[in-house]
Order: structure tokens, then C-alpha cells, then sequence
């Protein structure tokens, strides 16, 4: 099955995000009701994601090629991936030349594609990097298409369009301007082909290059988590946490790294709090999982009274998500 990861998108913020917001959507509804923390970015950002489609559904009529793209990444939050491939279609048909329609509807194909049958997901995985491909031709500056479209070469076959040589030059092609993703790329080429000696020492040098922030050590510590190196992998995560350049939601991802390896669930418990009260929520790790997630490590720490006020807090931000409501259901709660 081919799976086309999706990687925290980099923040494209002019002065004014509501202002750009109005912009791309034409200014389509009264200024009402685009208040501070309504517009469909801040929405997103926050995890409110059924007040987002609620808000967006109306507007994804017509040409307004960037309500058909907030909404469908709407609903890639929500894993459905059917509703995110066609929204992100329609925004990409209305404007094909915007680099960032592509690169949502690329992600929406991958994801597609991780639970298609055999026969569709070749197809959608060839849609993926063509989606990827013209994202990056439109904006070659863009470090989350970069990234995208550098872990599809990395780990698809060439059969569906990948393969280490471009990967490879794409990693060429970033070196000078951005040297730790550049090495990043180089460490998932060696790995896939077993050169893991070399792979680490890439990791190593993407982590200097960044002046040691978290999400590099992050990086390597998926590795390890892959090479089953537990030691290793504690060592690298617990330096993320200590990196003096953490992001909050690099504090999402050590705590679902930490749940999904069942490794010191205080620590995960923790570290997913202080994201959740951050007040610097990001589209990419949603308010409404965080609470699920903290849900989820809450259960396994043995607090369920806790653990239910989480899938509930979950729901109330995206009522849709199944994961939560399926939680509550097995306890008995809904």
C-alpha cells in the first residue's frame, strides 16, 4: 500500500492572516463574520473543525476555489479522506496554478490511496506526485511541498513515481539554502536502502544544521522507533524535549510518539497538555486529536473518569471524528 505522509505544513503568515483569508475567499461573507479567530486558517488552527465546515460549506459553491480548499482540508482532518479528495479537486480545478490547492490535494490523494484497494491506490498514488510535482513547480521556495514531495521519492517505488535518484537531486536541490531538510531527505534514501550507518550520520548532520531543534531529533527518533532501537530512541526523544528550539506542536509529537511506543505515559500525558494550552494550536496537530490523544494516554494510565472528559472535549471541537466517539461507545459512554 502506498502511503504519502503528510508533514506539518511550514506557516505562511503575511501581517494580516484574516486579511489574506478575506482575499482568497473574495470576500464572499459579511465582514461580521470574519471576527478575530473566524476565519477558515484560524478555524483549522484551532481544531474548531465543525465550526469550519459549518462556516465553509455554504461558500464551497461555484468558483470559490479557496472555500473548496479549506473545506476539504477540513475534512482531511477528520480522516475522511473521500470528502477531502473531492473538495481539494474542485479547489484545484477552479485555480491550478495555486501551489498550495496542489499540495493539499496531493496529500489528499496519498491518504486516499493508504486505504484504497490494490488497483485504486496505484492510480491515486500517481496522482499524489503529479499533485506533488506541480506544487513544487509552482513554488519551489514552499519547504512543505519540498518535504512532501522529497519523502514521496524517498519511500514510494518507481513504479508509482519514486525512486532515490529523485530524491537525491531533489535533497541537491535544497542543500544550499535549506541544509538540514536537505540532509533529511539523504537519511531516508540510505535507509531504504539499508545503508543505516550512513542514514543516522545524515540525521546527525540535519540536527547540527538546524541548530539542534526538536523536530530533527523528532525525525530521527521515527528512524530509531523503525530500527526498534528503544534506548536510542529514548535518548534522542527526551533531547527534543529538552531542545532549547521546541515548538509546541513538536510537544503533540513527542506525545504521540511516546503513546504509540507505550514509553512513559506521564511524560506523553504532560507534554500533550502544554500544547493543548499552548494557545499556538496548528491545522496540522489538531486540537480536537490532541485531546483525543491525551484521551487515549489518560486510558492506558488508568484514569478513565479523565479519559472521558478528553474524548468529549474532542468531540465538541469535531463531532465528526470517529476515533473519539468510538472511544466513548467501547466505555460505554455514548
Amino acid at each position: 500500500m502506498i502511503r504519502a505522509t503528510c508533514v506539518r505544513p511550514q506557516k505562511f503568515r503575511p501581517v494580516s492572516r484574516l486579511l489574506l483569508d478575506l482575499l482568497l475567499m473574495g470576500s464572499l461573507l459579511p465582514l461580521s463574520l470574519w471576527a478575530a479567530n473566524n476565519s477558515p486558517q484560524d478555524l483549522l488552527d484551532a481544531g474548531r473543525i465543525d465550526d469550519a465546515i459549518h462556516l465553509l460549506t455554504p461558500q464551497a459553491t461555484g468558483n470559490s476555489a479557496a472555500a473548496y480548499n479549506y473545506l476539504g482540508r477540513a475534512y482531511f482532518a477528520l480522516d475522511d479522506w473521500d470528502d477531502a479528495a473531492r473538495n481539494c479537486e474542485r479547489a484545484a480545478q477552479l485555480d491550478p496554478k495555486n501551489a498550495i490547492f496542489q499540495l493539499w490535494l496531493g496529500r489528499s490523494y496519498g491518504e486516499k490511496a493508504s486505504v484504497a484497494s490494490a488497483f485504486s491506490a496505484y492510480s491515486l498514488a500517481r496522482k499524489t506526485v503529479a499533485a506533488f510535482t506541480i506544487a513544487h513547480k509552482l513554488d519551489s521556495e514552499n519547504m512543505a511541498i519540498a518535504r512532501d514531495l522529497a519523502e514521496y521519492y524517498a519511500t514510494a517505488p518507481s513504479i508509482v513515481g519514486g525512486g532515490s535518484d529523485k530524491a537525491l537531486a531533489l535533497a541537491n536541490e535544497l542543500a544550499a539554502q535549506h541544509p538540514s531538510d536537505a540532509a533529511w531527505v539523504r537519511a531516508m534514501v540510505a535507509s531504504d536502502q539499508g545503508q543505516y550507518a550512513q542514514a543516522e550520520e545524515q540525521y546527525a548532520q540535519s540536527i547540527r544544521a538546524s541548530h539542534e531543534a526538536a523536530s530533527t531529533f523528532l525525525d530521527f527518533a521515527r528512524y530509531l522507533r523503525g530500527q526498534k532501537r528503544w534506548d536510542r530512541f529514548q535518548q534522542i526523544l527526551d533531547l527534543a524535549i529538552k531542545s532549547a528550539h521546541i515548538q509546541p506542536a513538536d510537544r503533540y509529537d513527542i506525545a504521540e510518539l511516546l503513546l504509540r511506543t507505550n514509553r512513559n505515559l506521564p511524560e506523553a500525558a504532560k507534554q500533550m497538555r502544554a500544547y493543548i494550552h499552548s494557545g499556538h494550536t496548528e491545522e496540522a496537530a489538531p486540537a480536537f486529536r490532541a485531546h483525543f490523544l491525551l484521551g487515549e494516554i489518560l486510558l492506558k494510565s488508568g484514569d478513565s473518569t479523565q479519559a472521558v472528559a478528553e474524548y468529549r472535549a474532542s468531540l465538541a471541537l469535531a463531532s465528526g471524528y470517529r476515533p473519539a466517539a468510538d472511544a466513548l461507545h467501547r466505555m460505554g459512554q455514548r
